[in-house]
């Protein structure tokens, strides 16, 4: 059984965010599927629900970019810069840009992440990642270890730009500038 397995099992994969700054070097060792990617490189093609069960599929190509935001409702980072998130949306949304803020706690910690959004009023899409087997479906893929962890991609799907622990937004907007002008 892999440590990650054992790990989920006795914490639940919400606590599992709060150890993931301090568990970094985790998944080393596990192979290619647990690398971040890169600058260049396509986001997977996955479908999460909402917090109403609505279905998204997320990756698929659209009219503008995207930006997944990995998250979690126990990270003070993560609850940090939500408004600036916002922000993004109300001043990109207009030329396209998609935010989906991916919630990594599972369902144990749903009524904390209702709670959280609730109270925020975010105006972008709040999606669970959700375990298939023993691999969470949009983290896993993009080696996601860390929250927050920010990927920006353009309407090709192909990642513009990765940030993990501190997001830059001053760097989102430059980038953001060359994919939706």
């Amino acid at each position: 059984m892999r440590a990650r397995d054992i790990l989920l099992r006795a914490l639940g994969a919400g606590a599992l965010a709060l150890c993931l700054g301090a568990w970094s070097g985790a998944f080393e060792g596990e192979g290619d599927a647990f690398r971040l990617r890169e600058p260049g490189e396509a986001l997977p093609q996955v479908t999460l629900e909402d917090l109403s069960g609505e279905r998204h599929a997320l990756g698929d190509s659209g009219a503008g970019p995207a930006l997944w935001f990995f998250w979690s409702v126990f990270c003070p980072n993560c609850k940090e810069v939500m408004p600036d998130l916002a922000q993004l949306q109300r001043d990109w949304g207009s030329r396209g840009l998609r935010i989906w803020a991916i919630n990594v706690d599972g369902d144990r910690f749903s009524n904390a992440v209702r709670s959280y959004v609730r109270d925020v009023e975010l105006p972008f899409a709040v999606v669970y990642d959700r375990l298939e087997g023993e691999y969470l479906v949009a983290a896993d893929p993009l080696g996601v270890a860390k929250t927050p962890t920010l990927y920006l991609a353009g309407a090709d799907g192909r990642i513009a730009l990765r940030q993990v622990i501190e997001v830059d937004f001053e760097a989102v907007t430059l980038a953001l500038g060359k994919l939706a002008p």
